[in-house]
């Protein structure tokens, strides 16, 4: 085997770059200072330059003299304006967007479920923002994120039959008797209730399900949700919670055949009835329209 007489080469290494000048910026009141301190000649510009740390050069004051000189000329302001040693604002396009335009591209985007559903791209070849400043697809996106919104995949939730919705409301208005006074406290207390912890309900699944724009807490919003019957419906529920109490109150465990077989026969009834409900519901909303 042949000798390499080769120098080993070490690859990728990173070697810290020596600056041949230190690098030294004044800040709006060091500014002031030099300035001050030689316009009123109370010392010279090489004794400026050493009395910062670390120490600048002399020619550094004298062109930051010369440069607050002419912008105090053009803008026709004395020397003492603190806004003439503000840092000027770099390079760079400035904002496009001010505060007022940024809640106006949020309420037109929230303001109805077919806007909350279009492509950042299809909203503005629409039109949607034409009283807004023209804007890339890459703005417009991260407006919506800034703010605390994503595109997720809207959420189905099953509604409640007017059955269940007077159930309830004789439920809370028995346990509550004084509904109509606040703050004595002798209402009944629900924080003891202990609520279902369901998982977001869907019916079936939709291919090719176009999202949405909606933060999470919007995900029960009318807009968002849909409330339909499709042709499987599922429900799960992983546990009960209450307020005020870390953890789950009790846990499902797993269900012997017998049980299977009732909660399925349980469960295609209450499909049934649920679509049969909605579908009467539909029919007399077609109907109304059409009158």
């Amino acid at each position: 085997m042949p000798i390499s007489r080769r120098k080993p080469y070490q690859y990728k290494v990173h070697k810290s770059r020596i600056k041949k000048t230190k690098i030294r910026e004044l800040c709006a009141v060091e500014r002031a200072f030099a300035v001050g301190a030689s316009v009123f000649g109370i010392s010279t510009n090489k004794d400026i330059a050493e009395c910062f740390d670390p120490p600048v050069d002399k020619s550094t004051i004298a062109r930051l003299v010369k440069r607050i000189r002419e912008r105090a000329d053009q803008e026709g302001t004395p020397i003492t304006d603190p806004s003439l040693y503000e840092t000027l604002p770099g390079r760079g396009r400035p904002e496009l967007l001010d505060d007022a335009l940024l809640l106006r591209i949020i309420e037109i985007v929230t303001q109805g479920r077919t806007h909350r559903k279009k492509e950042p791209l299809q909203a503005i070849q629409d039109g949607d923002f034409d009283e807004l400043p023209p804007m890339s697809v890459s703005t417009f996106e991260n407006v919506m994120y800034e703010a605390g919104y994503t595109r997720r995949k809207p959420g189905w939730k099953p509604p409640l039959t007017e059955d269940e919705m007077q159930d309830r409301c004789a439920w809370a208005v028995a346990h509550n008797p004084d509904k109509y006074k606040e703050g004595d406290g002798l209402g009944f207390n629900f924080r003891s209730c202990v609520y279902t912890d369901e998982t977001l309900a869907r019916i079936g699944e939709q291919r090719g399900m176009q999202r949405a724009w909606f933060r999470l807490e919007e995900r029960y919003d009318v807009d968002v949700k849909h409330d339909r019957v499709q042709k499987y419906c599922k429900l799960q529920f992983y546990g009960a919670f209450t307020y005020n109490h870390k953890g789950p109150c009790h846990i499902y465990g797993h269900e012997i055949e017998e049980e299977k077989a009732a909660a399925k026969v349980a469960l295609n009834q209450e499909n049934a009835e649920r679509r049969e409900h909605v579908e009467k519901q539909q029919n007399y909303a077609r109907a109304a329209l059409q009158e």
